[in-house]
């Protein structure tokens, strides 16, 4: 029996001293002079967690308290009656961010099983200060460091020659690819201060604004001293929206942002705590005087909202380029006069809609309007944030409309010759087929295409910017291969379907419209025989996935055989197109733009641009690459680049050529954005202002 007891004593022992060494409190003696932010940058955690973890009050400390951190908790084994909320709140986080830090699609757990119990931290111990390199810690998989540092598994295996997914602690992985240098783009993400720095030369340095750099890094003054490390980047915790994510509860949602509950209810407007996913939740108020920054928000489309000169706006912030970050809050004036726009309400509007694509809160929209409920009439006007994008520029698009025998004026239209068997698309999986062979199909959509071309040509010209430039448009997917079809919902709560193809198609023609009102040749490698910029009043009523697409060649589609419809992998006809169309075209005017709306978890939530390169080989479109970094500013904030091996960019002719992510439909927020006709045609001014500004760019360096 006394055998028996120290052998349970023993068993106990190990697994309290193997529980010790898993999760294991440090001890922090406050020093004066500590500020709370430093000592959670020093350790790799947040500041909730510190608040949480030592009950602090308004997170005041002082010298010689005594801070427990839970370092050693990098991971948790799993033990018998565990239970994924239990481990969160043991360990002072949530469940989703468990299920987030180790790729959980449910809460089931099994004895045994390793967990992360917080994200891995930026930095490593490698001296490339571009952090290109990641050391491996006790309990890390190859997938979830994929995972955090943004980048694609097969990536991730190819750059450390790995054949398995097997890792050791300590090893030392390259997490960007070592054949390229640091680009502007990834960039430096920390800064330690070294003796003679001052705050306004490291902001100066690290092209971030002076005011961005103190709150980031919770800085009361610019008072600064060797050793201390600075933030360079924000994160998506100094953002000011959150999109809200499966199995996300408000409460956790305002602990992650250190929020007060009633606070984060009264920002949105929301009575009980009844959130849904893809909801998009404001994080903190603004004054009219402020405008935060959005991801996919760029300084010249805000500049232009609220009727600033863009050079302002810089000066009025401090900023010495075009960069901004998701956000950043911007002054508007120096006068603290309110800048309102009007709305009028339509059919099918609500006020969470109005307010979001306002980038206002919905209480905001109330209390501006005097609205005490959500009722509102068609015809209503209220006063909203000036976003000038969503009045689709001074162009007349009605007059783009032609005549035609057979018109269907759709809420999901219009269109020519013929309609859609459904209103709306019905699921994931439902299309209508083409009604025609390849070729006949063809004929209508050039006979549809010629009459609009005339409608273009009628409406005179923005500018002469692009003249002599040739640029070929490129829509996703189409004819047999819709691309990614995603589900949303509406503000009732009912099912949304989007067809990537259906969208991608209408901001190609959109951007053709603007390109060739700034002077350009442009040609487009897909046709539709039966519409053409279409609008979706109310958003609500999606465009349905028609496989009637056909490609912009009668030599290709002359042979008239089921092959001839645009499939997935049928890249070289859309090369080829392109160097029928810059054959007489003049060398270094030559421009391809690929237009996509993906759906991958492992991209950023922002427009991502893709230029050729086979790192195998070690083969990079360089041309290109500096083309896709000199769009960033015009995409927006938050904006990336990357180079990969895609087919429709490989042996193509044009001088610069990249492939546009317009949105990313992994984030049910961007699957909504989509719908709207006004954020859809923002898209497409993005685009033609950065090639406008490269335009601008080329011309200088010629005359110098």
């Amino acid at each position: 029996m006394m055998r028996l007891i120290c052998l349970l004593a023993l068993v106990l022992t190990h697994t309290v001293s193997e529980a010790a060494t898993e999760a294991k409190a440090t001890i922090h003696v406050v020093r004066s002079g500590d500020t709370l932010s430093e000592i959670a940058q020093r350790y790799g955690v947040k500041i909730a967690q510190i608040s949480t973890w030592n009950r602090l009050d308004r997170d005041r400390i002082y010298a010689g308290q005594r801070l427990k951190l839970w370092l050693s908790g990098d991971w948790y084994r799993v033990r018998s009656g565990d239970t994924l909320s239990g481990i969160a709140q043991r360990f002072s986080t949530s469940t989703a961010q468990l299920r987030r830090f180790n790729v959980l699609s449910t809460d089931l757990l099994s004895v045994g099983q390793k967990l992360a119990l917080r994200a891995a931290p930026p930095a490593s111990t490698s001296t490339n200060r571009s952090s290109t390199t990641y050391t491996v810690r006790r309990g890390d998989t190859l997938s979830r460091i994929a995972q955090q540092h943004k980048v694609s598994l097969t990536d991730l295996r190819e750059w450390n020659g790995a054949r398995s997914d097997d890792i050791r602690p300590g090893q030392t992985l390259h997490v960007q690819d070592p054949t390229l240098p640091a680009s502007p783009e990834t960039g430096e993400n920390s800064y330690t201060v070294r003796r003679g720095d001052t705050l306004s030369e490291i902001a100066q340095r690290a092209d971030i604004a002076l005011s961005l750099l103190r709150r980031i890094n919770g800085l009361q003054s610019d008072a600064i001293y060797p050793g201390q490390s600075l933030r360079l980047r924000p994160t998506q915790l100094d953002e000011a929206v959150h999109v809200v994510q499966q199995g996300e509860t408000l409460s956790q949602i305002a602990q992650r942002y250190r929020i007060g509950l009633s606070t984060l209810r009264s920002i949105n407007a929301i009575s009980n705590d009844r959130i849904y996913p893809g909801q998009k939740l404001r994080l903190r108020q603004a004054s009219s005087a402020v405008h935060i920054v959005e991801r996919g928000d760029a300084l010249w489309e805000i500049a232009r909202a609220y009727g600033l000169r863009v050079d302002d706006l810089k000066a009025l912030n401090d900023l010495r380029s075009n960069r901004i970050y998701p956000g950043q809050e911007l002054k508007l004036s120096a006068a603290s006069t309110p800048q309102y726009a009007t709305y009028s309400v339509r059919s099918g509007d609500y006020l969470g809609e109005i307010a979001r694509l306002h980038q206002m809160s919905l209480a905001e929209l109330r209390t501006l309007n005097g609205i005490k409920g959500s009722v509102i009439h068609p015809g209503d006007q209220l006063k909203v944030r000036p976003l000038r994008w969503l009045e689709i520029s001074e162009i007349d698009w009605s007059a783009l409309s032609i005549s035609h025998e057979k018109t269907f004026d759709l809420p999901n239209g219009p269109y020519y010759g013929s309609r859609p068997k459904a209103a709306t698309q019905r699921s994931k999986t439902y299309y209508e087929n083409h009604p025609h062979s390849p070729l006949k199909t063809y004929r209508k959509a050039e006979k549809l295409w010629r009459q609009f071309q005339q409608k273009v040509n009628g409406m005179g010209q923005l500018s002469d910017d692009l003249k002599g430039w040739h640029i070929v448009l490129d829509p996703g997917h189409g004819g047999l291969d819709p691309g990614a079809i995603a589900q949303t919902i509406d503000g009732n709560g009912d099912k949304l379907y989007v067809a990537e193809d259906e969208y991608v198609f209408d901001i190609a023609l959109r951007i053709y419209v603007l390109l060739r009102l700034h002077g350009a040749e442009v040609t487009m490698t897909m046709l539709s025989p039966n519409h053409l910029i279409r609008h979706n009043t109310p958003p609500a009523v999606t465009f349905v996935n028609e496989k009637n697409e056909v490609y912009n060649s009668l030599a290709h589609n002359r042979r008239n055989t089921v092959r001839d419809w645009p499939r997935g992998g049928n890249l070289a006809t859309r090369v080829h197109i392109a160097r029928a169309a810059l054959s007489n075209a003049p060398k270094g005017r030559r421009v391809f733009l690929s237009f996509h709306a993906d759906i991958d978890h492992n991209a950023p939530e922002a427009p991502l641009v893709l230029y050729y390169e086979n790192r195998i080989r070690k083969k990079r479109d360089d041309p290109s690459r500096r083309f896709a970094q000199s769009l960033l500013s015009a995409l927006g904030a938050g904006a990336r680049t990357r180079g990969q091996g895609l087919g429709v960019l490989r042996n193509n002719p044009a001088d610069v050529k990249v492939l546009i992510e317009m949105r990313n439909m992994a984030y049910k927020d961007h699957v909504w954005a989509l719908r709207f006709e006004e954020l859809r045609h923002r898209d497409a001014e993005k685009v033609v202002r950065g090639l406008l500004d490269y335009a601008h760019s080329k011309e200088l360096s010629a005359r110098r």
